[in-house]
């Protein structure tokens, strides 16, 4: 059954999904060597793996925040947030459930919330592209994989978020 997931101030409402849960909840033992998503949600006809950034978290300290923000932003814009974090996620948590033999026979999506007003429809478009590459997705239908992986990546903002995925809303609760 589904749930509402919290990360941080950013709740989602899964509710409507056969399944939501914490990745890291489940037995990952792994830590030492891997890296792991947010969130792992299971709808009728497809699983979602989800991971969540918040730059624009009020819980980060005033003194700090700018610093913070422009840091990440300098990850987002050199596409080390993408090759040193995100993709790697994304391979480590499937390698990880693969190997487990945990994971169910449906299309696989990799969605990435990045809750930062200031992403603007072109920065989203190139942070698609990135996540992409990082997530090592490739063409229309991953015909060079044998074995199946990812069905399909995209980064979000909020808006777009709400806007795109009506079915699980995200709210800020400050």
């Amino acid at each position: 059954m589904g749930a509402v997931l919290i990360e941080d101030e950013l709740e989602f409402d899964f509710a409507a999904a056969i399944r939501a849960e914490r990745f890291e909840d489940i037995t990952y033992k792994m830590s030492h060597c891997m890296k792991s998503i947010d969130f792992i949600v299971e709808w009728d006809e497809e699983l979602w793996f989800i991971e969540v950034k918040d730059p624009d978290n009020s819980k980060i300290p005033s003194k700090s925040k700018k610093h913070e923000r422009r840091q990440f932003f300098e990850k987002f814009k050199s596409h080390t947030l993408f090759s040193k974090e995100l993709g790697p996620k994304i391979k480590d948590s499937f390698l990880y459930l693969h190997l487990q033999k945990n994971l169910p026979d449906k299309p696989i999506k990799y969605y990435v919330l990045i809750a930062m007003k200031m992403l603007s429809p072109a920065l989203l478009s190139s942070a698609n592209d990135q996540l992409k590459i990082s997530s090592c997705l490739l063409g229309p239908d991953n015909s060079a994989w044998p074995n199946k992986y990812l069905d399909g990546v995209a980064v979000f903002n909020k808006a777009t978020w709400n806007e795109k995925l009506k079915q699980c809303p995200v709210t800020r609760n400050i």
